[in-house]
């Protein structure tokens, strides 16, 4: 089945699949049981930027390959169908330097956007707070104006390679100012406490951390764009990080039809494949359906987003139909499965179905999909 829409994805397809069977499949189980506290995989994450995966996206004058969005969601797409927690190690290094690339000024881009392009600097997306997830509005960080700048107070958690991130951009308020704004936060100073967050379910091999700021002081040049506006830059940004969500959960869907049409062809039951049964037919026609509404929909968004478009309801049916249909081809490839897909030693089912949970969460949750979408269209 032709997966591509444009003639530069196939090349795509080809360099992901020959660095992923040589630096990805030979460890991807490693990185997956390593024992707790668990440690970020460097090593690999500098080899994605030797090789400008973490960059893709990001402008070629600074530092980044200069993609378009829609080779961008197939690099993650194809990322994922090796290893979902590789290809979110990618996603997030240009979820977290998005804000940058759009909404910061010149001598901003040119300071921090190449050390994270090449893979040299880890950045990290810092909004959720223990009480504010979804209520992005409702965020309690806040940084105190001083003569020089300003001092940051405040809890972040669920915060993707928070534990590990020497650049951060960090959104809170302002005292006595009602509305969020942004900062550029570079991490290795006073006052920054982090830990990484244990018994992950999946993803593990992109670790995720908690983080204290107790009295961190942020030069004024490092306000991101106006005082104010951080709402709508984390907006902006998560515009796009829901399309690299989608492609996440195409990756894990095609995998888990792979493996799903593979089984089911020489597992022999009652004298014949598996296969020859309606009731596996059934199963992976829905899941093959399912797929390709879900890579239409991703590749829409991508397509709309290098138009300059709006896409933010095209985003989000994105992420929303992607990601419930990445669960329902892993929960549907795990029947077919069985016993073999329940226990990882046998298949990776077992790894693409912890793996695959979270597409309904970060990013904006399914309920919040459905809000976006929703008021979006009660209101035209």
């Amino acid at each position: 089945m032709n997966k591509n829409i444009d003639e530069r994805q196939q090349a795509v397809r080809d360099e992901v699949k020959a660095f992923a069977e040589k630096e990805i499949c030979p460890i991807s189980r490693e990185l997956d049981e390593m024992p707790e506290p668990r440690k970020f995989p460097f090593e690999l994450y500098k080899k994605l930027g030797d090789v400008g995966f973490i960059g893709y996206v990001m402008p070629k004058d600074l530092g980044g390959l200069g993609k378009s969005n829609l080779e961008s969601i197939t690099l993650i797409e194809e990322l994922c169908y090796h290893d979902a927690a590789v290809g979110l190690l990618a996603a997030v290094a240009e979820l977290s330097t998005h804000p940058i690339i759009y909404f910061a000024n010149d001598d901003q881009k040119k300071k921090y956007v190449p050390g994270c392009a090449t893979g040299k600097r880890i950045p990290s997306f810092i909004l959720t707070e223990p009480n504010a997830g979804s209520d992005a509005a409702s965020l309690t960080t806040v940084a105190v104006e001083t003569d020089d700048g300003y001092v940051i107070n405040g809890e972040k958690t669920f915060i993707m390679h928070g534990d590990v991130c020497d650049l951060g951009v960090l959104f809170c308020k302002i005292e006595g100012k009602p509305k969020l704004s942004a900062f550029i936060v570079e991490t290795d100073q006073p006052g920054w406490q982090t830990r990484t967050l244990k018994n992950k379910l999946g993803m593990r091999a992109a670790t995720t951390g908690a983080i204290v700021l107790k009295d961190v002081k942020v030069p004024k040049e490092n306000l991101l764009g106006e005082v104010g506006k951080g709402f709508r830059y984390a907006m902006g940004t998560l515009d796009s990080a829901r399309v690299g969500v989608a492609a996440q959960g195409v990756g894990i869907a095609q995998r888990a039809l792979d493996e799903s049409v593979a089984y089911a062809r020489k597992r022999v039951q009652f004298g014949a494949p598996i296969a020859k049964l309606q009731a596996i037919q059934w199963m992976i026609a829905d899941m093959a359906t399912r797929l390709e509404a879900a890579r239409g929909l991703t590749y829409k968004a991508a397509m709309m987003q290098d138009s300059g478009e709006k896409f933010s309801i095209e985003a989000a049916m994105a992420k929303l139909y992607a990601s419930e249909t990445a669960n329902f081809c892993v929960d549907r490839a795990m029947q077919i499965h069985s016993g073999y897909g329940y226990i990882g030693e046998f298949s990776v089912i077992e790894k693409l179905y912890r793996d695959q949970r979270v597409l309904e969460i970060y990013e904006g949750t399914s309920e919040v999909q459905r809000l976006v979408i929703a008021g979006n269209i009660i209101g035209r």
